[in-house]
């Protein structure tokens, strides 16, 4: 009897053994037919084979659970380059939680057959060239989290079936070719944390009010859409929202009044681009965790509040091309956070004060086309991280401080059209300066040698001024692209190599001005063999002298100038 009870443990125990077994041949099958199915070019896939020493859960890209009889939950296949059909066969996988096939180049409609994944939560087929509509029968994903159709080709309406993934914490349709409107279906994603639908040029009609039922959002991502009317009061309800950009679209009225006050969880609020209306959004430094904003290029009016002040931790201020007007709030340049400040095209003014040297992490400011008047702070030249500053078409004045550019990242300077005065100081540290722009203003002095020495000055304009003195013969040794120092008070000569001539007949890489020419001036005629031109022209009723190596004008220019270049060649009052 003992030994019948033996015999039948032990044949028990075998029967269990080739179970396992029988399983795990089984799923490394589906594997292997799902790799047969598919174009591996990369042979990123390589260590899938029966011959191979490897357990198949240590298999590229897979993942089992750590139990005695492990089974694949999760194939994370992206960026592979690999092509061909996703096989139904991996619903055959019957623990498999997640399929990541993303940025590869799978190019078919939407798998629907992988519905029939039972224990599916996460299906990512993004950037690949999946095509076609999304059809009603997306309803079966039902036990999805996260669906991410997102960089694909995939057209048409949003099918009001979608709204049957109630168990959606993520959806990703963002970058495709869809149309028509949002279905009001949306407010049934209860559970949604990221929405994103931006990038699709042909969605239109309004916001569905009903997103604002969605307590648990946090990232909303509606740009670059077709989207018209107001943003909907119903927004203040999302008080999880931690990201939400509805930029680029064609959205007008006001900011709800409260919104701002209301989304304390915000990051980043970007609205730029539309056309709003309105006075700067109230109560938005409310959340004092706020890192980017942006309001560009809309039609907001007015100053921008004191409660400004709050955002403590802001890095990206952008309020360019609107109508804003008022003093600059001085706050915002002294951020110890901040790294970006755009206000240009505005009607602000004020100053820049010295506190701006507070500003440690400051990489760009663009104040353009305003009304500032004062002048530049000694403390700009100690935010060493700064690598752009443009001011032009204000109203700052006094002499430049003479460390204005002692920031070692300094490559694009922009004062023109202001009221500065006194010298040029020397630029000896400003290694990294690209463009240098000082014209319209009331300088004096001489070129500064220095100019010579920064080896990546590419354009460079000094016109319009009142600088006296030669241009310095270093200035011949850098690649300018643009030279331009007409309407000042020069002498001496040219040097030869910033009048060069291109083979195409144009100019070369040098240019000198970019000015017209009273033609009824022309009083000489001869010809300079360094540009091989017959024209210059004088004021003086004095011919110019003829130099093979550079030459003295009161006025240079070519009437044979092909203007594709779209430059003139000129040395504008040089005396």
């Amino acid at each position: 009897m003992a030994s019948a009870s033996y015999r039948y443990c032990f044949l028990l125990s075998i029967s269990f053994t080739l179970f396992i077994v029988s399983s795990a041949l089984t799923e490394a099958d589906i594997l292997l037919s799902f790799k047969a199915s598919i174009e591996d070019p990369r042979n990123s896939l390589s260590s899938w084979s029966s011959s191979s020493n490897l357990h198949y859960c240590n298999w590229t890209g897979v993942s089992c659970t750590n139990s005695s009889l492990p089974t694949v939950t999760t194939l994370n296949l992206a960026s592979l380059n690999l092509s061909g059909e996703i096989s139904s066969q991996l619903c055959e996988l019957t623990n498999l939680t997640l399929l990541n096939l993303s940025d590869n180049l799978f190019n078919q409609p939407i798998p629907l057959h992988l519905s029939q994944c039972s224990s599916l939560v996460t299906l990512n087929l993004s950037n690949n060239l999946v095509w076609g509509t999304i059809p009603d029968q997306i309803s079966q994903f039902e036990s999805l989290r996260v669906l991410d159709f997102s960089r694909n080709h995939i057209e048409g309406k949003i099918p009001e079936g979608i709204g049957s993934l109630v168990k959606l914490q993520v959806l990703n349709l963002g970058s495709n070719l869809l149309s028509g409107s949002v279905p009001s279906v949306f407010g049934n994603f209860t559970e949604l944390i990221v929405l994103d639908l931006s990038q699709n040029a042909y969605l239109v009609g309004e916001i569905p009010s009903d997103i604002g039922k969605l307590k648990k959002l946090e990232q909303l991502f509606l740009q670059s859409s077709g989207f018209h009317g107001q943003i909907p009061d119903s927004f203040v309800g999302l008080q999880s929202l931690k990201i939400l950009d509805l930029s680029q679209n064609n959205l007008s009225g006001v900011v709800p009044p409260t919104l701002g006050s209301s989304l304390k969880s915000l990051v980043s609020f970007d609205v730029s681009q539309n056309k709003l209306s309105g006075s700067f959004p109230g109560g938005i430094c409310g959340a004092q965790g706020l890192i980017n904003l942006g309001l560009h290029t809309n039609f907001f009016k007015g100053p921008i509040p004191s409660s400004i002040n709050g955002c403590l931790n802001l890095e990206r201020f952008q309020v360019q091309n609107n109508e804003f007007s008022g003093d600059f709030p001085d706050a915002l340049w002294s951020l110890s956070k901040i790294k970006l400040i755009r206000a240009e095209n505005n009607r602000f003014s004020g100053k820049i004060p010295d506190s701006i040297s507070m500003a440690a992490q400051l990489e760009q400011v663009q104040i353009d086309n305003n009304s500032f008047s004062s002048k530049i702070p000694k403390g700009l030249g100690l935010v060493k991280s700064l690598y752009r500053f443009s001011a032009s078409l204000n109203g700052f004045y006094g002499e430049l401080p003479p460390n204005f550019c002692d920031s070692p990242v300094m490559s694009i300077i922009n004062l023109s059209h202001n009221s500065l005065s006194g010298q040029i100081p020397e630029l000896k540290k400003c290694r990294k300066l690209v463009s240098l722009s000082l014209a319209d203003n009331s300088l004096t002095g001489e070129i500064p040698t220095s100019l010579a020495d920064l080896p990546v000055l590419t354009y460079l304009d000094l016109s319009d001024n009142n600088l006296t003195g030669s241009i310095p013969l270093g200035l011949q040794n850098l690649k300018l692209a643009l030279f331009n120092v007409s309407f000042n008070q020069l002498s001496g000569r040219v040097p030869s190599a910033l009048v060069s001539v291109s083979p195409k007949g144009g100019f070369g890489s040098s240019l000198l001005g970019l000015q017209d020419i009273a033609w009824s001036r022309v009083v000489s005629v001869a010809r300079v063999a360094v540009l091989g031109w017959a024209t210059l022209v004088v004021d003086n009723g004095q011919a110019m002298e003829e130099d093979g190596d550079g030459c003295s004008v009161k006025r240079l220019y070519s009437p044979k100038v092909d203007l594709e270049f779209g430059f003139w060649l000129g040395l504008a009052d040089l005396i």
